[in-house]
């Protein structure tokens, strides 16, 4: 799953062409939590969106469910997102990398997974609805895999850029190529501090490695 990650993400390299308005003036920080606005790309380009999808025919503007993730296998299927999917609603996520907890000694040990060094943001594959004129998104989630299968059994799902332009342009048609993304086998993880658990902590610090 993904339930918190950074989207300070500056280096841009050969994504320049589809993020070049990234972040359209949309605020990032290094601790986003469902709920808050983030910067998401659309075909047309960088939108204001809240994490975490409200279906438009929602009363509420804010579910009492969990809608910040969307299993890629099941996520036609569910009611919350079967009218972005059938309209191919796409869009994309960009990350400087994300957090999963695993328990250890009895305790959640944060990590943060990101991908090497200068290697560009991590951009995860999503789905938007709008709602009384307010965008929503949520990100899709498969089976972990390679290394990451270490940390939790799910992961988000991970897009190159040529995937990620399929993605904008084809809609969900593409979506059988989605689980075999390999983006995963250059991402790796450390232990960061427990901090990054209150949503109000932030700063570059969270992403930084502790001693073992």
């Amino acid at each position: 799953m993904c339930g918190r990650f950074a989207n300070h993400v500056q280096a841009m390299h050969e994504w320049l062409d589809i993020l070049n308005d990234w972040p359209a003036g949309v605020p990032t920080g290094f601790n986003v939590a469902p709920t808050q606005i983030i910067p998401a790309v659309q075909a047309q380009g960088t939108f204001p969106m809240r994490w975490g999808l409200v279906p438009a025919w929602s009363k509420e503007a804010s579910p009492k469910y969990a809608t910040f993730n969307a299993r890629l296998e099941s996520v036609s299927d569910k009611p919350a997102f079967r009218n972005a999917w059938r309209h191919s609603q796409t869009c994309l996520i960009p990350a400087l990398g994300y957090y999963e907890w695993r328990t250890e000694q009895g305790t959640k040990q944060p990590y943060f997974v990101h991908l090497s060094e200068n290697a560009g943001p991590l951009v995860f594959a999503g789905l938007w609805e709008q709602r009384e004129g307010q965008y929503s998104c949520t990100i899709l989630t498969r089976e972990s895999a390679g290394e990451l299968t270490q940390l939790h059994s799910r992961m988000p799902v991970m897009l190159s850029p040529e995937d990620a332009r399929c993605w904008l342009i084809d809609g969900t048609a593409m979506a059988d190529r989605l689980g075999d993304s390999v983006v995963h086998l250059d991402a790796r993880f450390h232990a960061v501090d427990r901090a990054v658990g209150n949503p109000r902590s932030q700063g570059e610090a969270l992403i930084r490695p502790i001693q073992d």
